[in-house]
Order: C-alpha cells, then sequence, then structure tokens
C-alpha cells in the first residue's frame, strides 16, 4: 500500500480550502504564505502545486508563480460543449454495449449517491457526496467499449469539478432535483433507451453550467452569449 507523503497531505488540504473558497478563484499562492499557513516546505508545497495544476485547479504562469485557477465563463462554455458530446456519446455506446454487470455497477452506484443524497442538508454537500457522485458518473460510461472516447470524457469532467463545487450552494435556491436527474440517467440506463440516455445527461450537464453563468458572483458571461440548451 502506497505511503502518504507530507506533499500528499499538503495536495488534500489544499484541494479541500479550493474547493470551499477559503483559497479563492484567482488568488496568488505565494511559497513563504503558503509555508508560513501550512506549515510545510517549498519542496513540499511545489511538489502538491504540481499535482493540483495538472488536475487544472491551479495555474503556473511565467513571472507570477502559482495561482488558484480562475473561474472563466468562456473556459466554463468550451468545456461544457465538449463535455455534452463527448459525454453524451460514451453514455449511449454503453447503453448499447454495456452488459449486465454494467448495468447492475450503474445501479449499485445510483443507490449510494441516494443514500449520500438524504445527508444533504440545507444543499451543503460533503465531500462523500461528491465522491459517490463521480463514482456514479464514472458508471454511467463504464460500459462504453472505447477506453480512450472513455478517458477522455472522464477528463473533461475531472476539470469541470471545480465549477461543480461552486455551483452547490446555489443548487438549492434554484429549485432544481438533480436526485431526480440521477433517478432518470439509472432508469435510462436499465430500460436500455440510448437516444432518452443521451439527450437526458446532454441536459444535465447543460444545467450546471447555465446556471453559474446567470447566477453565480464572480463570472461573467461569455464573449459568445449563455450556453444555448443542448438537445440529443
Amino acid at each position: 500500500m502506497k505511503a502518504v507523503t507530507r506533499a500528499d497531505e499538503l495536495y488534500a488540504r489544499l484541494r479541500h480550502d479550493i474547493f470551499t473558497a477559503r483559497l479563492r478563484p484567482g488568488q496568488r499562492l505565494k511559497f513563504p504564505d503558503l509555508c508560513t499557513t501550512y506549515d510545510t516546505s517549498v519542496g513540499v508545497a511545489r511538489e502538491a502545486l504540481t499535482k493540483l495544476s495538472s488536475e487544472r485547479l491551479v495555474t503556473l504562469q511565467a513571472h507570477q508563480g502559482y495561482t488558484v485557477a480562475p473561474l472563466s465563463a468562456d473556459e466554463l462554455t468550451d468545456l461544457t460543449h465538449a463535455r455534452i458530446e463527448l459525454e453524451s456519446l460514451a453514455f449511449r455506446m454503453a447503453i448499447l454495449d454495456g452488459d449486465a454487470a454494467w448495468e447492475s455497477g450503474v445501479v449499485a452506484a445510483h443507490h449510494l449517491l441516494s443514500l449520500r443524497d438524504r445527508e444533504v442538508a440545507d444543499g451543503e454537500r460533503g465531500d462523500d457526496w461528491y465522491l459517490a457522485h463521480e463514482e456514479f458518473h464514472t458508471a454511467l460510461l463504464a460500459g462504453c467499449g472505447n477506453r480512450r472516447l472513455t478517458e477522455i470524457a472522464q477528463g473533461l469532467r475531472a476539470e469541470a469539478e471545480l465549477y461543480r463545487r461552486w455551483a452547490s450552494p446555489i443548487l438549492h435556491e434554484s429549485g432544481r432535483d438533480p436526485a431526480a436527474e440521477h433517478q432518470a440517467l439509472t432508469r435510462v440506463a436499465v430500460d436500455r433507451d440510448a437516444d432518452l440516455g443521451a439527450q437526458l445527461l446532454r441536459e444535465h450537464i447543460a444545467y450546471t453550467t447555465r446556471m453559474l453563468l446567470t447566477r453565480l458572483p464572480g463570472i461573467e458571461e461569455p464573449s459568445d452569449g449563455e450556453l444555448a440548451p443542448q438537445r440529443g
């Protein structure tokens, strides 16, 4: 079993502080401040920041150093368009080609997510919910026989994690029912309705982006206008 290093521990702490807005989008991450705040060394901090950079949670710019990734409307819109196309395609293929084990995996992942939904209070989602949420969406695509497509789709989902975390507080206010959306996705997987499944997943992904662009403070409209509703 791999031992947890000091860099791993710092990475986890920084990642948590980014997701909970203790470290704000666009904030400079200066080594002296990090070393003082987190009681660490420059070497450990650099290793942790490199890992966060690979996940696009922090950025490295010449002559400026590391910063928390900013919330960008254009970046979010481009990312969402790519996710809509690739994730819906992978889900469609999974519905058509996935075996009984895949179907069982989707049902099991949805059951765990449903349990986590019951623990949510006033829209506050903890790490356990996000982990179950990612496992559910991973399960949806797992039946896709194209490994490269699945890996690209999962990589794009990982890039969108910061935006999903920032969207969480306004989900409750918006009246959205993500639990019902997840149940519908599970149902179409079991029913093997590829067309409806692709459409529902496209709408599921696009909804969060439209909500962020119109309601989240600190993020501006994309240069070419709000993300249009997507249909499969």
